[in-house]
């Protein structure tokens, strides 16, 4: 990755959104557009801009899946969009730096979205659903507040529930919106129908809701030894929901949606978290678009939802051995090598081991390897993923201490200690997995800074000991950001930071000898009498 590849890196920071970005990538930089403004690097998207009523829009799940399993990848990868000059994704209706930015203590952590106020008895069913995968039903608590409520399948109790709890406070921390969800134990007699109830028949049409719609999903559930049924609570997201967003393209009727989503880095790099968490239905059905309105000004945010379908869970029963190994759909050629194969040489997949304990269903890390990982079917933003993207997701995976992951698994509340213990071993050595995998695609050099006249960095790799600590070279440019242009400073291959002007460019690249084509372009701007800042990262491999 060249100079030239990077503008559009350095073009996707949410300030230019509107200063005609297509025509500075076009222009290239030529001659009179800066590489870098005096905010650089930036951390939030601007202020967006309100949209009026938008309707609702289906997604089509089978249509979607066979699209994306069949369908080639009709345009050439682009550099990711949606960060900053550090190459770090900036606050937005679609993220939120958290825990990988600003470390969240492990209260919050447990905590999850909201205030951490589950549902209060007594409660009032409002409506039901009795079709799909996973049967359920919406249900209003004392304060008035609604709640999707989504039992276990009676031959998996503690399985889905769980996996929907501890994967919505993961993907939280990691930075995306997901709903409140909490583990409910339901006691019936706490329970009143709503006179004016309502479910969708057989038939496609709304009719009255009974007393035996809730009973055809509770007889399913499996009860605790007090008699109250396990089930999770998803308090609904405030907004309007407007359907689910795509993993391509954009939304027409949102103004502020202006970056195709496949070339977000946030989407791009939900493919580490979703192989970290073993999250193999990340689809557009699982997502979901608000309408919301804060300070008089409406606008579009975006969910990550339903997570019932991670760790082990495949939400109605244990994940099957093939899901998060390989595609349901063999890629092109692949069904013929299996069968050509005829099992005498299986997969180390295919043959590893997960203990059987209560809860805990198809989750193991002896085979999990991270670069071949794969979800249920493509999703095109994670196909189009480079490695500074899964640099950048490794580095919020390993954000994540022992002690945080084991406080995450446990607001899952599986009655056997046992699968807590097996959940957070699991995860550990997943999240160490994923550091060796992609902490090594590239230098991971990181929180570079300038510190008593020299350049400063944290090799991530060597403090992880992933591998020797080794020694970098260094070599310095005055950059014209005005041309894009780089001219190398005679001799100045030291750590020191070299002098210059009040508000002129320094570019430090950095390599090591042994990682081939690898480096990291660290860039300065000088501020006289105070430290130099650091305004740009790109990195090359």
């Amino acid at each position: 990755m060249d100079i030239q590849r990077s503008i559009p890196a350095l073009l996707s920071k949410p300030l230019l959104a509107g200063l005609g970005v297509l025509a500075l990538v076009a222009a290239g930089f030529a001659g009179d557009k800066p590489v870098f403004y005096p905010d650089d690097p930036v951390c939030c998207a601007i202020k967006p801009k309100p949209v009026g009523d938008i309707p609702s829009r289906s997604t089509d799940a089978l249509y979607d899946f066979v699209y994306q399993s069949f369908a080639p990848v009709k345009r050439p990868v682009n550099a990711s969009r949606g960060i900053n000059t550090l190459g770090e994704v900036v606050d937005s209706e679609w993220y939120t730096n958290r825990h990988g930015r600003k470390r969240m203590t492990l209260e919050e952590l447990r905590r999850g979205p909201g205030e951490g106020h589950p549902p209060k008895p007594p409660f009032t069913v409002v409506g039901a659903k009795l079709d799909g995968i996973t049967p359920g039903f919406r249900m209003k608590d004392a304060a008035g507040e609604l709640f999707f409520v989504k039992p276990d399948p009676r031959t998996a109790p503690e399985m889905a529930t769980a996996a929907d709890v501890i994967g919505t406070r993961f993907f939280y921390a990691l930075g995306y919106n997901t709903p409140e969800n909490y583990i409910l134990l339901l006691n019936p007699n706490e329970t009143t129908m709503a006179t004016k109830g309502e479910i969708i028949g057989a038939n496609g049409k709304p009719r009255p809701m009974t007393a035996r719609d809730v009973q055809k999903v509770l007889w399913k559930v499996p009860k605790t030894a007090d008699g109250k049924y396990r089930l999770v609570a998803s308090r609904a997201v405030v907004g309007k929901p407007v359907g689910a967003f795509r993993y391509q393209g954009t939304r027409s009727d949102d103004p502020n949606d202006i970056i195709p989503h496949e070339d977000r880095r946030d989407l791009r790099g939900l493919y580490v978290f979703c192989a970290w968490l073993n999250h193999t239905d990340a689809k557009a059905g699982n997502s979901m678009d608000a309408l919301v309105e804060e300070n008089g000004v409406r606008f579009v945010r975006h969910y990550l939802i339903d997570f019932g379908a991670i760790l082990g869970s495949d939400s109605d029963m244990p994940k099957n051995a093939r899901f998060g190994n390989a595609y349901i759909f063999p890629e092109k050629n692949q069904a013929f090598k299996d069968m050509a194969g005829m099992g005498i040489n299986a997969k180390p997949w295919e043959t590893a081991k997960t203990p059987k304990i209560r809860g805990v269903g198809r989750f193991q890390a002896e085979s999990f390897e991270p670069e071949k990982w794969t979800s249920n079917f493509p999703n095109p933003a994670v196909v189009r993923r480079q490695p500074d993207d899964e640099y950048w997701a490794a580095k919020q995976v390993m954000a994540f201490t022992d002690d945080e992951i084991r406080g995450i698994v446990e607001t899952g509340q599986y009655s056997d200690a046992k699968a807590t213990d097996y959940i957070t071993k699991t995860l550990i050595q997943r999240r160490d997995k994923i550091g060796r995998t992609f902490f090594t695609k590239v230098l991971a050099l990181d929180n570079f800074r300038a510190a008593g006249g020299t350049l400063a960095f944290d090799d991530l790799g060597a403090l992880r000991n992933y591998y020797p600590p080794r020694t970098y070279r260094i070599a310095w440019s005055r950059f014209d950001q005005l041309a894009n242009k780089a001219t190398p400073i005679e001799g100045a291959n030291s750590f020191a930071i070299p002098g210059g002007a009040p508000g002129s460019y320094l570019e430090a690249v950095l390599s090591e000898a042994s990682q081939g084509n690898k480096t990291v372009k660290v860039y300065l701007r000088l501020k006289g009498g105070e430290a130099p800042q650091v305004v740009g990262v790109q990195r090359t491999w």
